[in-house]
């Protein structure tokens, strides 16, 4: 497996993200180090084509990593992240066993650092876990969640631990959904289903009290129709993923569906949480 790799400023962060973005997102890490002012950007699974694109635009170094998992190896120790009071995300067992005890009144999650995208370091999982924890604070039972774009998993899981009856996880790409049911296993948990979708292309055949998107923003938009269409009446959609430039195209797409009830804006990534306006229009 060939993988790009480059040291940079951490104030250039979010600028990488956008550098990158020919590339499939889950294929991007960017491991912050506490304390440092600098960064390192990891790109994986890459052809040999993109390996000399990346090489020739920016630098940096390519190595073959045959079938060795170096994201977990390499990554940075990581704070506990604390979801309202409810959730705590952690990297390992051991981080679980340790803050157990101390964590007694809500769940510890464990999300180890790997190659799909997602686990609650950066602004657009962590803003996503908080209001989905909202929605669920919000919510009657029996409520179902779909996490579309679910990377790690992370949302799907911390919403059967928030007391979701069931949820689906979807993902377009393949070792996303290898990691997720990994990670599904690791937290003993039970999801409906993981599957591989396109979702420009999917037609969904239900609706889900809570749906979670956390996209780039194109996709959001060319998907929405199929967003709008698997939302409940009255139910609740979380999207994440948007820049601040694009928050008002965003919007455009969802507004005649939705009522936007919260927009949180982190650094250069904007999220949004909306009610459903009863039966959808079309």
């Amino acid at each position: 497996m060939l993988v790009w790799r480059k040291l940079s400023s951490a104030k250039w962060e979010d600028a990488w993200l956008e550098r990158l973005r020919f590339l499939n997102p889950q294929q991007i890490v960017i491991a912050a180090f506490a304390g440092a002012k600098t960064i390192r950007i990891e790109a994986y699974a890459l052809t040999k084509s993109d390996a000399k694109r990346l090489l020739a635009r920016f630098g940096g170094q390519v190595r073959d990593l045959k079938n060795r998992d170096f994201v977990a190896e390499n990554a940075p120790p990581s704070p506990p992240l604390n979801i309202r009071g409810r959730l705590l995300i952690v990297r390992s067992e051991k981080d679980r066993q340790k803050n157990a005890l101390q964590f007694a009144h809500g769940d510890v999650l464990v999300i180890p650092a790997a190659m799909a995208f997602g686990t609650g370091d950066h602004a657009t999982t962590s803003t996503c876990l908080r209001l989905l924890c909202d929605a669920a604070t919000n919510r009657r039972p029996p409520w179902d969640m779909l996490d579309l774009g679910t990377g790690t998993g992370i949302l799907a899981i911390a919403a059967r631990a928030l007391g979701a009856r069931h949820a689906d996880a979807f993902d377009f790409d393949s070792a996303c959904i290898r990691t997720a049911r990994s990670n599904v296993a690791l937290n003993n948990v039970k999801l409906r289903s993981i599957q591989r979708v396109d979702v420009t292309k999917w037609q969904p055949t239900r609706r889900w009290e809570v749906v979670t998107a956390n996209l780039y923003s194109e996709i959001l938009i060319r998907a929405s129709p199929q967003i709008c269409d698997a939302v409940a009446p009255a139910g609740r959609l979380v999207l994440s993923g948007i820049m601040r430039e694009q928050e008002k195209s965003v919007l455009a797409a969802f507004r005649q569906n939705f009522a936007v009830e919260r927009i949180v804006r982190r650094g250069k990534w904007v999220a949004i949480s909306a009610s459903a306006n009863g039966e959808k229009s079309h």
